[in-house]
């Protein structure tokens, strides 16, 4: 071969080994990343609702000597899933590492922690056997800053084909920026500028950011009591850092199902431990729509699932692409508050149902999928950071709220106006509020239902002859719930 054509070919091999090392980078940097903060005896890692020390596993006969004796309990620390049910009353966890030193969890609620200079304190006084008559005292101090803001709003947006979620922007405990990269399924880690790498657009340009992608693409089966969603696995992710922006859509079904649910995914809304490995359970102690007082709650491990009649909530606007059809959507805006947290999930979701219907015909529709939904159009709509309409009787939406908080005249935050079923995932009842009284349980009016039921079989006749071009997408059983569409 011509030395000079061999030059030329060496030289364009060099050159594409650059690129693809460039834009590999991030395989070898950041994609299977873990933290790599080393911590030692006494740190202590501030987070939005928690902080933690790591503890040397020579030193941990003293945290149990001293938990024993402050909290007057029997401490095992070869069962640390029996211990930590003990501990969770006084809002501690104990967790073990694969290299048997451990990570003392406390909440900024918990027993003996005080607020000192804008700081939650707390002092542990230990003990360090040195024979079986004695030890040697030492001590360890927990200190962190009182965070001024806890993100803990989060609004969804589906349609057949795309998922939007919006979020605050958040800061750490001393209201630093962080540097965030993106995780999808806890295993692909993305800089945001990258993220149509993992099939996601982001938009981080004010307070809040947004992150859309297709369902196709971005979205997993999750099956939630029996029922299907599709659930988006991302989070935001720097250093120990983690920012759940985890929601779940409804599934795209052919028909308007008389029932609606909505699976809200339960978790801390601020930032929490990156790559914690417990699964903490929180338990649902109020919950509010701001839309109906008619609604059922089911509550699994990792869900809220909240059933409502659709008639109660359905809406139509003009579909955007075929000015002659109509679009049916709902919004529904809730706030849950649960017993491990001191602060209130503020949780709306926006879901848009296929273009279907005419302008003349009747709000409640239950027909074919007849047009092919619109791609994505992604755009940060000023809408996003408005408050919704149930916060206009809340002051202070963003600031820490405390338990107590529903004790204040807020319609949104009170039981005793208000009731509903309540099922734990053993689908046990439970009554949610002393104010709730049997006869006032919320159900489902017979005659509405019939009207519903007599509305989609009308529509269901006329939309088969007019668009039988079209043949329906989906399998009407899928909507179905428990037998009643």
């Amino acid at each position: 071969m011509d030395p000079k054509r061999l030059g030329v070919l060496l030289r364009i091999v060099v050159l594409q080994c650059f690129v693809m090392g460039s834009t590999l980078s991030i395989q070898s940097t950041e994609w299977i990343h873990t933290p790599t903060t080393r911590l030692t005896e006494g740190d202590v890692e501030c987070f939005s609702e928690y902080m933690e020390m790591w503890i040397h596993s020579r030193r941990i006969e003293g945290l149990g000597l001293w938990l024993s004796g402050a909290l007057k309990i029997q401490v095992n620390l070869a069962s640390l899933d029996h211990l930590n049910l003990q501990l969770s009353a006084c809002g501690f966890s104990l967790h073990k590492y694969p290299d048997n030193n451990f990570i003392f969890r406390v909440g900024y609620l918990g027993c003996f922690v005080q607020k000192r200079n804008s700081h939650h304190v707390l002092k542990l006084n230990l003990v360090k056997r040195i024979n079986r008559f004695g030890g040697r005292p030492y001590s360890f101090t927990m200190k962190c800053p009182v965070a001024s803001v806890l993100p803990s709003r989060e609004q969804i947006k589906c349609d057949p084909e795309s998922i939007q979620v919006t979020r605050q922007v958040p800061y750490d405990n001393w209201n630093n920026k962080l540097h965030w990269w993106l995780s999808l399924s806890d295993h692909l880690v993305v800089a945001l500028e990258d993220a149509s790498l993992i099939q996601m657009n982001i938009d981080m340009s004010g307070p809040d950011i947004t992150v859309q992608g297709r369902r196709r693409e971005v979205l997993s089966p999750v099956e939630v009591l029996g029922n299907e969603g599709e659930f988006l696995a991302l989070k935001l992710v720097s250093g120990q850092y983690a920012y759940s922006m985890e929601a779940t859509c409804p599934k795209v079904t052919a028909f308007t199902p008389a029932e609606t649910e909505l699976h809200i995914f339960k978790r801390r809304m601020g930032l929490t431990k990156r790559g914690s490995r417990d699964n903490e359970a929180l338990t649902v102690s109020d919950v509010s729509v701001n839309q109906t007082d008619n609604f059922t709650v089911h509550e699994t491990r990792e869900f809220v699932t909240l059933i409502i009649t659709t008639a109660e909530i359905l809406q139509t606007k003009t579909c955007a692409e075929r000015k002659q059809f109509l679009q049916p959507f709902y919004r529904v805006d809730v706030v849950l508050t649960f017993k491990e947290t001191n602060h209130k999930m503020h949780w709306t979701m926006e879901n848009t149902l296929p273009c279907t219907g005419r302008p003349g015909d009747p709000h409640i529709t239950s027909v074919p999928h007849t047009t092919a939904p619109s791609a994505p159009n992604f755009k940060h709509e000023e809408s996003t950071t408005e408050q919704p309409a149930y916060d206009q009787k809340e002051r202070a939406p963003f600031e820490e709220m405390p338990a107590e908080f529903s004790s204040t005249n807020s319609t949104h935050t009170q039981f005793e106006a208000r009731s509903f079923h309540f099922y734990t995932e053993e689908s046990q009842s439970v009554n949610s509020s002393s104010g709730l009284d049997g006869d006032h349980i919320a159900s489902i009016n017979a005659t509405e239902i019939s009207l519903f039921h007599s509305l989609n079989a009308t529509l269901r006749t006329s939309a088969e002859s007019e668009f039988i071009e079209t043949p329906a997408t989906a399998d009407p059983r899928e909507t179905s719930h428990n037998g009643s569409t």
